[in-house]
């Protein structure tokens, strides 16, 4: 990839001295800051603002590594070929008018692709905005090159961005408000070829990158991104699009309709200890937030000071707190003494710590409210991190940039600004805050937000690679293998739950019954209460269907339900039974196959209720018993888990040991396209599976 991001020679198939044109501004942007050959292609001009431009590609008189080509659709795939048979390396493709449009489009970019196979030249985008580097001032787009006089700021944060305008936007408001420095902003458009997971691999081995932000709206190798994000020694932090659009629409089992569009990806990132953005803004907040402050530079308790101007303020900050789960620090007597000095009489020192009577009794004189108290806490052993409140544009609010950095290098503990004030004041002190390695935010609940994603991002040796598949072995007989591989559809429950059981996830016992003798015969071998339950063909909600019958306690009423059942289904039907289990905690646990990311674990709160309260959490397959015991402490209902109201707590190794079964039987088999445990019910003796399905196919 090195070649796209420091090309030795550039041709620009598309360059024009139409200034009111992309072809220009790519020119353009390119001379302000690339040091090598520039070669500017259109047969219709001999030269474009003193550089010589040729007519083709071919008629190029150096080397080139690269090219920009920004032409209507249509002649795209020809500049292509020409690159290719140039020995041109990579090509940017800024052009639209491909798969973004329709039928056409997409044949256009199908031709791309082949010639990309054919030639094995390398292809980025096409529709996308190209790249902005600046730390080397390399500039490979048609962003109006007048949003850059105000000059690039370097940093040590680099952008992936699947939306091309987005992308350009980024830049100009983060360069236009001073808020933070960029290394690389990457816009991928139709990831024909480059996409996320090569520029993922670049960046993790840049140098000048320190944290990569990636907004997406699909994955194009789901497994290939989460392995580089376990490998990964940068924060990851990922915004998806698409949160919002149906999902699972074919799905058959409370798994996959569980699954929806969006939680598979948010488990698996969970997982992989990427950081999760929902918006734009927090996500570059967070990112600027992990480059200032190296992970495992804070203690995982999180426990904060605040030091305001406003004793409300100082009340919001508790309360965003412990909300993003940060706790305000119970300040040490020696600290309390240190700041009652700053304070009048009546004025008690706490946490927050409200500066404004201090700044009172003091105004006038040559002492630094704010140093001195910074000083007091960042020097209290209980203290982990400073919250502090600033206002620019009010000389009695002053702060000093250039001592709180200080302060904060020689302690070692963060210190994350929340800025009011004036509108030129406050831009002015943002510039300086950056100089400083200081975040500032404008938003007092991000501030607190981006603090605790510093103190609880997971360190590279918190997270393991993915398990090896080739030591999962399988322990499936050959008949529950010919199952699998030549169902299509559902399986019936007696066949699932025998699939389930010989890979070491327990189940009820029980028997099909053929005949009401038979039925009376097994319900007294098994003993009562019993449950009953119809199996049709392609069924899997038995109870919405009437098919389910619990509480039975008599071998009579055992056969008065066989005639119910089978009347209700006629003669494919078959008839289950099984001593009921009693249990009060119900657990559902499956495996979904998602289109991007492959076999997934799920675990959630079921029972009838599951896709009411939607508890549900997912995980990559295979999981490690690690993994395992992570997604359960995922769910957010841990005190069913934990005993409730005198229950005993879930066994949690039996829980992570089934898990972990689940996802080996979906790696071992890709036909199997869905598993559903509903309910798993947690009993004295256990979990035992009630009711399960698998779908294959």
């Amino acid at each position: 990839m090195e070649f796209f991001f420091n090309p030795d020679g550039i041709a620009i198939v598309g360059a024009t001295p139409n200034p009111l044109k992309g072809g220009y501004a790519i020119l353009k942007n390119i001379m302000t800051g690339y040091k090598g050959n520039i070669y500017p292609v259109n047969p219709r001009y001999e030269d474009i603002d003193g550089l010589r431009c040729y007519p083709t590609v071919s008629a190029i008189p150096g080397h080139a590594d690269l090219a920009i080509v920004f032409v209507p659709a249509n002649q795209v795939p020809a500049a292509v070929e020409a690159c290719a048979a140039r020995g041109i390396r990579g090509v940017m493709i800024e052009s639209g008018g491909f798969a973004e449009t329709g039928q056409e489009g997409r044949r256009l970019q199908q031709s791309l692709k082949d010639i990309a196979d054919q030639t094995g030249i390398r292809l980025w985008g096409p529709n996308c905005m190209g790249l902005v580097d600046a730390v080397h001032r390399h500039v490979f787009s048609f962003m109006d090159p007048a949003s850059l006089q105000q000059g690039l700021l370097p940093g040590m944060v680099s952008l992936v961005v699947q939306s091309g305008l987005l992308s350009a936007g980024f830049l100009v408001d983060l360069m236009s408000h001073g808020v933070m420095g960029i290394s690389k902003v990457c816009s991928i458009g139709n990831k024909i070829d480059v996409n996320e997971n090569d520029l993922m691999a670049y960046l993790l081995q840049d140098p000048a990158t320190a944290v990569v932000g990636l907004y997406l709206e699909t994955f194009s190798d789901g497994r290939r991104f989460m392995e580089l994000c376990r490998r990964s020694t940068k924060p990851v932090v990922v915004l998806t699009g698409g949160k919002s659009k149906k999902g699972a629409e074919a799905a058959l089992s409370h798994t996959a309709s569980l699954a929806g569009n969006h939680r598979i990806t948010s488990g698996v990132l969970a997982q992989a200890g990427v950081i999760e953005a929902r918006d734009f803004k927090q996500m570059t907040d967070i990112c600027r937030s992990l480059a200032l402050v190296p992970a495992g530079s804070v203690n995982r308790e999180g426990r904060i000071a605040v030091l305001t101007f406003s004793g409300g303020s100082g009340i919001l900050t508790s309360d965003f707190a412990e909300e993003f789960g940060l706790a305000v620090s119970e300040l040490s007597s020696t600290t309390k003494e240190a700041l009652s000095h700053l304070f009048p009489d009546w004025m008690p020192a706490s946490n927050p710590v409200d500066l404004w009577p201090a700044l009172e009794k003091h105004g006038g004189s040559d002492v630094d409210v704010y140093s001195r108290a910074l000083s007091a806490v960042l020097a209290d052993p209980g203290v982990d991190a400073v919250i502090l409140h600033a206002f620019a544009g009010n000389l009695r609010l002053k702060l000093d940039l250039d001592d709180t950095a200080r302060q904060r290098h020689t302690s070692g503990k963060p210190v994350f600004i929340w800025l009011l004030g004036r509108r030129e004041e406050a831009f002015l002190f943002r510039i300086e805050a950056l100089s400083y390695g200081i975040p500032v935010f404008e938003e007092l609940s991000r501030a607190v937000e981006c603090l605790s994603a510093v103190v609880r991002q997971r360190q590279h040796d918190e997270i393991a690679s993915l398990p090896p598949v080739k030591g999962i072995t399988s322990s499936l007989s050959g008949d529950l293998n010919e199952l699998i591989n030549t169902t299509v559809g559902p399986l019936n429950e007696y066949d699932s739950k025998r699939i389930i059981r010989a890979c070491g996830i327990p189940t009820v016992e029980e028997e099909i019954v053929a005949d009401s003798l038979q039925c009376e015969k097994t319900a007294r071998q098994i003993g009562f209460p019993l449950v009953m339950k119809g199996m049709q063909p392609g069924g899997i909600h038995k109870t919405e269907l009437g098919l389910v019958h619990l509480n039975i306690t008599t071998p009579e009423a055992a056969c008065r339900v066989f005639d119910i059942l089978k009347k209700k289904m006629g003669p494919s039907g078959r008839v289950l039974i099984y001593k009921q289990v009693e249990g009060k905690v119900e657990i559902i646990a499956g495996l979904v196959r998602d289109p991007q990311f492959g076999p997934c674990v799920m675990l959630g709160i079921g029972g009838i209720m599951a896709e009411i309260i939607g508890d549900a959490v997912f995980a990559l397959a295979p999981l490690t018993k690690k993994e395992a015991m992570e997604l359960i402490d995922r769910l957010k209902g841990q005190k069913l888990l934990n005993g409730f109201r005198g229950d005993s707590p879930v066994d949690r190794e039996e829980l992570a040991r089934i898990l972990v079964n689940l996802g080996n039987l979906g790696v071992l088999y890709p036909r199997i396209q869905e598993i559903d445990i509903n309910p798993l019910i947690i009993s004295k003796c256990g979990a035992v599976a009630v009711d399960a399905a698998i779908v294959s196919g």
